[in-house]
């Protein structure tokens, strides 16, 4: 091809640049069209492949906003229980179960008490009965549920006849040959703890002994009932007794706490 043909050919191409660019928007009143076109004629449209990232993008972040927003599941849910009713002022009787139970006999060995007693003296109260115990017979009772951080135990105790007299001879030979035999009671009172029976909190006894006769001599000498109080400090205890009496006709124990604790334990 000579020099004049490709000039020609060449200014061919821009009179049709010029007419496509310029003079048909101009005449048509339509923006130039710029785009590459989607097909050619005579070769295949690929399909576009969407990435894995970009498929279901909108989706999976709106499941993390939701995730984000839910409340928080415990695989073990726990239940939170029940509060226990505070006392209601209701004096309930304490009876006496199997020593078995705790795998203690009646006359358990005390061990020494390491706990600390309040050496402030508590504030006259007035105190109302928690429990009572009575019977004639040693025993253990069941457990008793303390939550209080103060009480009271006051106990009183009828002895039997402990003087025994008899004559071995007949008065009409002189005079009767007499035998006496005295036995002497006792009563005791161990307070050990229901949830470690091995431990014992105090063994009470009566202060001053047991004798009647004086006692019937002079009223003023029967300390009759005897109080032990305990400041164990500790709420929500259970603890449990073991009762022992010789030559005890009967005996009457009272559990006693301060009537402010009504409702409030």
């Amino acid at each position: 091809m000579e020099k004049r043909d490709v000039i020609m050919v060449v200014m061919g191409l821009v009179i049709v640049l010029v007419i496509a660019l310029v003079a048909k928007p101009m005449l048509t009143g339509k923006p130039v069209d710029m785009s590459v076109p989607v097909a050619i004629p005579g070769l295949a449209t690929p399909t576009p492949t969407p990435t894995p990232a970009a498929v279901g993008a909108d989706d999976s972040y709106e499941k993390y906003k939701a995730s984000q927003n839910a409340p928080a599941s415990s695989p073990n849910p726990t239940t939170t229980p029940a509060p226990t009713p505070s006392w209601s002022g209701q004096a309930q009787g304490l009876s006496l179960t199997n020593p078995q139970r705790y795998n203690q006999t009646p006359t358990p060995t005390p061990i020494p008490h390491s706990g600390v007693y309040n050496t402030v003296p508590e504030q006259e109260d007035e105190m109302v009965t928690y429990a009572t115990i009575e019977g004639t017979y040693p025993g253990v009772t069941n457990p008793i549920h303390m939550p209080f951080p103060y009480w009271e135990l006051r106990y009183t105790i009828d002895p039997a006849d402990t003087l025994f007299v008899s004559s071995t001879e007949s008065k009409a030979a002189g005079v009767a040959t007499n035998n006496a035999a005295q036995s002497f009671p006792s009563f005791s009172i161990t307070v050990q703890d229901a949830d470690q029976p091995n431990r014992t909190i105090r063994v009470i006894t009566p202060h001053g002994g047991i004798d009647e006769e004086l006692w019937k001599k002079d009223t003023n000498s029967d300390p009759r009932p005897w109080t032990e109080k305990f400041y164990e400090g500790v709420e929500d205890h259970n603890y449990f007794f073991t009762i022992t009496p010789h030559m005890i006709t009967s005996y009457k124990i009272e559990v006693l706490v301060p009537k402010r604790y009504i409702g409030k334990y």
